[in-house]
């Protein structure tokens, strides 16, 4: 649901690894940033101080190649499986993908973003939390991270979809060794150790 790229030490790969096994895949805000198409990540500003230099940081190891990648990446996906109508974006279903839309977002703000919207499933991304609402007959979905989570639960988050049917799936990960390669990046000690908290437990 983007957001390939950034607070991580490892965006080439994580490029790599997503180019393939899909080609369905959207633009995120910190995508926006890392390739260049934006000076911020349009963060509130306890993520900003740790996205500036995550940016710098990601700029100075993806090539130009991965950066035109990134930059060619669609805002929305639409897609049909099993007769169902999929739409994918990381913010909004509305193609803003620096919209937040948290779990407790409230239902009015929720049909404002579906104005227009012919889909029987959205996923979106960008809090980090994992949500299932359903409003009418659109059932919006945020599978959550791998990584960089919210919601206080180190594991990666992700989502099941098949048939129509929604299996939410947590599963441990060698945090320990995302930390050792951070520490091998040219970040700063603080802000490692601030990024490692949020990897270890889930919140600063």
């Amino acid at each position: 649901m983007g957001d390939l790229v950034n607070y991580g030490p490892n965006p080439k790969e994580c490029i790599e690894l997503v180019r393939s096994i899909s080609d369905k895949i959207v633009r995120g805000n910190h995508d926006d940033a890392a390739s260049g198409l934006r000076d911020d990540c349009c963060c509130p500003p306890e993520y900003a101080e740790l996205a500036e230099p995550g940016k710098e940081y990601t700029r100075s190891v993806l090539s130009e190649e991965e950066k035109e990648f990134l930059r060619g990446l669609p805002l929305v996906e639409e897609i049909v499986l099993d007769g169902c109508k999929i739409l994918l974006s990381h913010g909004s279903p509305r193609g803003n993908n620096c919209t937040f839309l948290p779990p407790d977002t409230p239902d009015k703000v929720m049909n404002r973003e579906l104005k227009g919207v012919d889909a029987d499933f959205v996923f979106i991304g960008h809090t980090h939390m994992p949500m299932q609402r359903k409003l009418g007959k659109t059932t919006i979905i945020n599978p959550g991270s791998v990584g960089f989570p919210s919601g206080y639960s180190p594991k990666a988050s992700y989502v099941i979809w098949e048939d129509g049917n929604v299996e939410f799936k947590k599963v441990d990960y060698d945090i320990n060794e995302t930390v050792k390669a951070l520490k091998e990046t040219r970040l700063r000690y603080d802000l490692i150790e601030t990024i490692s908290k949020k990897l270890r437990h889930g919140k600063f």
